[in-house]
């Protein structure tokens, strides 16, 4: 199907010269094809100016041989002077039936009547391909419906689920970072208003209760700093990663919406195509009884041709395009993770975030790990160490009370209250930005997304598109093969046209000959 040139659809993304010599490849049995259309059309429209004479029915018409009647005895045609004539040179007893000048042909009615058959099983085989051929387009079209488009309209409903799945979890993603940038906002802000009300230390003390306050308040302080600096660094360039991954999706299910109609509009077609094979079925039947009248003229000749060929020719040109993406589409399955990771590597500068890796990963099947995946693993365990230490410092103000901690830290009460009531504040954050972060790491998990990538590409793409294509092409290029073969006996639509008689029932080929010879 490629005349020599590469199948490997890899080339195209390369974007190279083998991206040329594939896209040369592809096309190049679609334009055969075509070529192979108008080959014929422009045969059909020879054999039509060539003439009946020349190529028989072929040229549209079935014309019935010239019908030569038996002439009749000499004694029949010739006149009383000639009968005196012939008596008085002709010898008694001489009969005209017994010599050579008798003009009847008896044996003229026999080969009349062979050549009469012979046109006849002519003119039935003719009707019968042009049926046959009209009954394998009815086929065509139905199993372009049944196998075709409902496998292809089978695909584009899963390929639009699995789009519309990575639409949700992109957002649910983002969602999720959104609300861990806000809790971690939450967190640095309750952290801030604590050491506001009681002093960067939180206790300005020396015994042991304030030691061990000051010293779980600085690991709490430089845990959340830390913290606060690996959510930026991580989840904001996510979220806006995450937001153009999903408007992605959006818009290809969008685009994909506007491929259904396309294919609707393929079935209006198909339907237009049988009907007018219907149509045409009973014009010959018509004309097999030798009906012909201007209704049925009317319908041949002002609807049948015109709206057939138009749409003849467009299922020409859909059968070239169901071949190009049959064939890419089998290119494309024959090692599908391959070419997507080619094509996620080129276009891996689009994304500033860890996501393209994260990409690449799922894709690989999780075997390709990325070198920052456990940014957010990382990212759990320091909010898991904040945690802890905020709990130390809350259990440590609980155990000793709000008036030894005033008393130790030299604050007042109300400041003592803060303290305990901030870092109480601070624990519950945490704990909310630890639930967060562990679902973002649910979500984003390959056992999660590989299966969605799975659905996406090698069920709905590799099985039923690219089995809906071949049907698609199939069946659209046999409708095509049977319905050019239509047009080349389209003389079955019209009844036999027979030579004109005159008065004496002879037909104008006999007369003329008549006539010039004495």
């Amino acid at each position: 199907f490629r005349f020599g040139h590469t199948n490997n659809l890899e080339a195209l993304i390369s974007n190279d010269e083998l991206a040329k010599d594939y896209i040369i490849g592809v096309t190049s049995m679609s334009m055969f094809i075509l070529g192979l259309a108008l080959l014929w059309f422009i045969v059909i429209i020879s054999f039509k100016c060539a003439g009946q004479k020349r190529v028989g029915f072929l040229a549209g018409r079935l014309e019935s041989p010239a019908w030569q009647p038996s002439l009749p005895p000499i004694e029949e045609c010739l006149t009383e002077d000639d009968d005196e004539n012939i008596s008085t040179h002709m010898p008694i007893g001489h009969h005209a039936s017994s010599g050579p000048e008798n003009f009847s042909v008896a044996g003229t009615d026999l080969d009349q009547e062979k050549q009469e058959k012979k046109f006849n099983r002519k003119a039935l085989m003719v009707r019968v391909v042009f049926v046959i051929s009209g009954i394998c387009v009815m086929i065509s079209g139905a199993l372009f419906y049944s196998e075709g488009v409902t496998s292809f309209v089978n695909s584009l409903n899963a390929v639009q689920y699995s789009l519309l799945i990575v639409e949700n979890t992109a957002l649910e993603s983002r969602n999720l970072t959104l609300s861990a940038l806000e809790a971690k906002h939450n967190l640095v802000s309750g952290l801030n208003e604590t050491i506001s009300e009681t002093g960067a230390t939180f206790c300005q003390g020396s015994d042991q209760i304030a030691t061990e306050i000051r010293e779980a308040g600085q690991q709490l302080v430089s845990d959340i700093n830390e913290m606060s600096s690996a959510v930026d660094e991580s989840l904001k360039s996510f979220s806006t990663d995450l937001m153009k991954m999903a408007n992605m999706a959006s818009e290809m299910n969008e685009n994909l919406q506007t491929a259904s109609g396309f294919f609707y509009a393929l079935i209006a077609i198909s339907i237009v195509i049988v009907v007018l094979i219907c149509i045409m079925l009973a014009v010959t039947f018509f004309s097999a009884k030798d009906i012909s009248n201007c209704f049925t003229k009317c319908v041949t000749c002002a609807l049948i041709w015109p709206v057939f060929i138009f749409f003849l020719t467009l299922s020409w040109i859909f059968t070239t395009l169901f071949l190009v993406f049959s064939l890419a589409g089998s290119d494309f399955c024959f090692k599908p993770d391959d070419i997507v990771l080619a094509f996620l590597n080129k276009n891996k500068d689009n994304f500033d975030s860890l996501i393209s890796a994260m990409l690449i990963y799922y894709v690989s099947g999780c075997n390709i790990v990325p070198e920052n995946l456990n940014d957010i693993t990382q990212l759990i365990a320091m909010v898991k160490s904040m945690l802890a230490a905020a709990n130390d410092l809350a259990d440590n103000i609980a155990s000793d009370g709000v008036d030894d901690v005033a008393t130790s830290c030299g604050l007042d009460k109300a400041a003592a209250t803060a303290l305990q009531n901030g870092v109480q504040v601070i624990s519950v954050v945490s704990q909310d930005l630890e639930k967060l972060l562990g679902s973002f790491k649910g979500i984003i998990s390959c056992q999660n997304i590989n299966p969605i990538y799975t659905s996406l590409v090698h069920d709905a793409t590799c099985t039923e598109a690219v089995n809906g294509f071949n049907w698609l092409y199939g069946s659209c290029f046999a409708l095509c093969i049977c319905a050019m073969t239509m047009i080349t006996f389209r003389a079955a639509l019209y009844p036999v046209k027979r030579p004109e008689l005159d008065q004496t029932g002879l037909s104008a080929p006999l007369l003329s000959s008549k006539n010039g010879g004495h």
